[in-house]
């Protein structure tokens, strides 16, 4: 992956940009959520996964053109681990997340997939060098408090009165994948323009997703989009999802991961409830508590503490 070098500062020894890409992909992904939340009842889970994608093809395509010429030689000579990013960065994991929403509680999934950082950090220290140090650790279960402090609405009740089901699995194992591909993101060809891993990534998830959805069509009678009538409503919405958190969430996370590293990177996905809290607020008309406060200043700290930089003393004269 390519670094920034037109950062405007740093913090820590980390350019800015890098955390303004981390925190506009966690804005895109909690947007994510009010967006899909009035599509899943109406739009067929293969269809969604399908043109989720599709539409991130059709806009990542006429600007990548140029980097893929220049990067199609290294694409090909590195076609594995492209084939298992690609694999588990856009089929694994849609799938995954898409099984979770239609078959769990809107709470569950959230609180379950709000594990990815401890996953990433959890793989970080079984599988790299770079092992998480201790206030990566407290960072990011202050900030898995934050986040527990949104979800069950400031009454801890509500977390321990949940009824797990089938969709919570899928919602647990989606955290594992993206903390797996947030991962496999560190073996990508160095040198790479990010469009153009993120397209070779897209292809692969599309040689599995264009099967399924044609075998929803023919076989299952599913509908091309939704079963919504009218059905540009919710054809907006899609294409809101593949323009937003499909393209530019994931080129925001590429970016940032090979910037920051996983372990650090995964610490702002706690912003996700967060930035869905305060959208919900502004367009759904939903009413902004306390606990929603609480909860952002607890993720706040700690993803400050996460990602300070430890001070390296000077040495001895």
């Amino acid at each position: 992956m390519s670094h920034v070098s037109t950062a405007t500062g740093k913090a820590g020894g980390v350019p800015v940009i890098a955390y303004i890409l981390l925190i506009a992909c966690a804005l895109m992904w909690g947007s994510n959520h009010v967006v899909a939340r009035g599509v899943n009842a109406s739009v067929p889970l293969p269809a969604l996964a399908f043109w989720r994608w599709m539409v991130a093809l059709m806009l990542l395509t006429p600007v990548c053109a140029c980097y893929l010429r220049r990067d199609w030689a290294v694409l090909w000579q590195n076609w594995k681990i492209i084939f298992v990013i690609g694999t588990t960065g856009t089929f694994l994991f849609t799938i995954a997340i898409y099984l979770a929403a239609y078959n769990t509680t809107a709470v569950n999934t959230g609180l379950l997939n709000a594990t990815t950082p401890i996953w990433v950090l959890l793989f970080a220290a079984l599988l790299t060098a770079d092992k998480p140090r201790l206030q990566q650790w407290i960072g990011v279960l202050v900030a898995g408090l934050g986040t527990a402090v949104i979800i069950a609405k400031g009454d801890m009740n509500v977390l321990l009165q949940m009824n797990f089901v089938s969709g919570d699995l899928f919602a647990l194992i989606s955290a594992m994948i993206w903390a797996a591909y947030s991962m496999l993101l560190k073996y990508a060809p160095r040198g790479i323009h990010p469009f153009s891993l993120i397209f070779g990534s897209i292809m692969v998830g599309m040689l599995y997703l264009t099967p399924i959805y044609l075998w929803s069509i023919v076989v299952n009678s599913d509908p091309y989009f939704t079963w919504q009538d009218p059905a540009w409503p919710d054809m907006l919405k899609i294409a809101y999802i593949g323009a937003g958190p499909a393209f530019l969430g994931y080129l925001f996370w590429n970016r940032g991961v090979g910037m920051v590293g996983a372990a650090n990177a995964g610490v702002f996905l706690y912003l996700m409830p967060a930035f869905a809290s305060v959208l919900a607020v502004i367009f759904l008309g939903e009413e902004l508590h306390l606990y929603h406060l609480g909860g952002i200043a607890l993720i706040a700290v700690g993803i400050w503490r996460a990602t300070k930089r430890v001070a390296v003393p000077a040495p001895a004269k």
